[in-house]
């Protein structure tokens, strides 16, 4: 009997963080495919197509402080279920008019950030030895999130005849976590106040080193994820093949986001790991910026397999990194929260540029700079041994000594 309960728990608890997991980008990538059609229909101007395009990640930063605060209000799986009911009811209201798409972009934005920081807390204390693959379970999620959203919104604006409704059915699977996150909730037990709390944070490289290569390959990713329809669209492509481009990336990093997050929890130190995917991502950029048109699938497959895979890095590094002294929220809440700040930068940035009549060629130029900044940052982290893993160090630390 206790290994069935033991057995439906471990169900329960991958099903919620696979759950959440499937709805932490799709509300931004529906978005994103059909951005110019959402600006036709509620009269927006392109600055504030540009302010819309940036709020999401705006708000996951923004977001991310609160997390830890009802993670120790409530216990990871009652904030779950909190952030879950936010999210839902958020992803319905955007398509009742201009006030309601911001508001609830915004709303949506910092229940995900809230989402996206407590689940792997969940993840490390629910699956101990097994968090590096259920980070990257949790990360490839992600992905597959963000190409529902990017390869679905377009056709369900057609058979739905707008965009509102389109944007609507994303309440749908965020409902999901709102029902996986109560049955979690009801099987966990009460959570006394303050039980997850640890020990406080310290300013370490590390801490930092982990926040700046986060950051820089998120401004990459929303940069991509915001304005790649928008580039291909004005370079030419009619708009439904320029979103599923955007859903093709997205599917390329399904299977690097897992194999890097194996990789992480199996290697004592990850920074040719880091070297490879940042290699990629600035290939991939190059590719789509000044490739030609027929290069596109091509280009846009090695810029998603590479984005993949540093982001299920970011993720992963967050899992293993983290002191076992404090409590993982918090250090995740810093890392991700400061990270989208940064990376809020890079879909505002795009559409400032592209307002003013930036060609793209030039304008994907400043992410190359911040790929750069992403492979020197992560290359100090990856060279570090684990803070979970001890074997893994200490035969490290054994090579080491022979060697000398």
């Amino acid at each position: 009997m206790r290994g069935d309960a033991a057995a439906g728990r471990a169900v329960a608890y991958g099903a919620l963080v696979v759950a959440a997991g499937l709805n932490v980008r799709a509300a931004i990538t529906s978005l994103s495919a059909v951005l110019q059609d959402v600006v036709h229909t509620y009269g927006l101007t392109d600055a504030e197509a540009a302010v819309l395009s940036s709020l999401p990640v705006l708000l996951l930063a923004i977001g991310a402080p609160l997390a830890p605060v009802l993670e120790r209000r409530f216990g990871a799986e009652r904030a779950v279920l909190v952030l879950a009911v936010v999210l839902t009811a958020s992803v319905a209201l955007r398509p009742m008019g201009s006030v309601a798409l911001f508001a609830g972009t915004v709303t949506a934005g910092a229940a995900i950030s809230g989402l996206s920081v407590i689940i792997p807390q969940v993840v490390r204390d629910e699956f101990g030895a097994r968090a590096g693959l259920w980070s990257g379970i949790f990360s490839t999620s992600f992905g597959l999130s963000a190409a529902l959203g990017a390869g679905l919104t377009v056709p369900l604006s057609h058979l739905l005849h707008g965009v509102g409704g389109a944007l609507a059915v994303w309440a749908a699977p965020a409902a999901l976590v709102v029902i996986v996150g109560a049955i979690v909730s009801a099987r966990s037990g009460p959570t006394p106040v303050g039980m997850s709390a640890r020990g406080g944070l310290r300013s370490t490289p590390l801490l930092w080193q982990i926040t700046g290569f986060f950051g820089c390959q998120a401004l990459v990713f929303f940069a991509v994820a915001g304005w790649l329809p928008t580039l291909y669209a004005d370079r030419g492509l009619d708009a439904a093949p320029a979103a599923q481009l955007l859903a093709g990336a997205s599917v390329a990093g399904l299977p690097a986001s897992l194999l890097v997050s194996i990789l992480v929890g199996r290697l004592p130190r990850q920074h040719w790991l880091v070297a490879a995917a940042a290699v990629g991502t600035g290939v991939g950029l190059g590719a789509v910026a000044w490739g030609p048109i027929a290069w596109a699938p091509v280009a846009v497959a090695v810029l998603g397999f590479s984005q993949g895979a540093a982001f299920g890095l970011g993720i992963s590094l967050i899992v293993v990194r983290a002191p076992e002294s404090v409590s993982l929220a918090r250090f995740s809440a810093v890392v991700q929260g400061v990270g989208f700040l940064i990376a809020a930068a890079g879909p505002l940035l795009l559409g400032i540029m592209r307002g003013a009549g930036v060609p793209w060629a030039v304008a994907v130029t400043p992410l190359l700079v911040v790929v750069v900044a992403e492979l020197v940052l992560g290359w100090l982290v990856g060279r570090r041994p684990p803070a979970i893993g001890a074997p893994h160090a200490e035969a490290d630390d054994e090579l080491a000594s022979a060697a000398r």
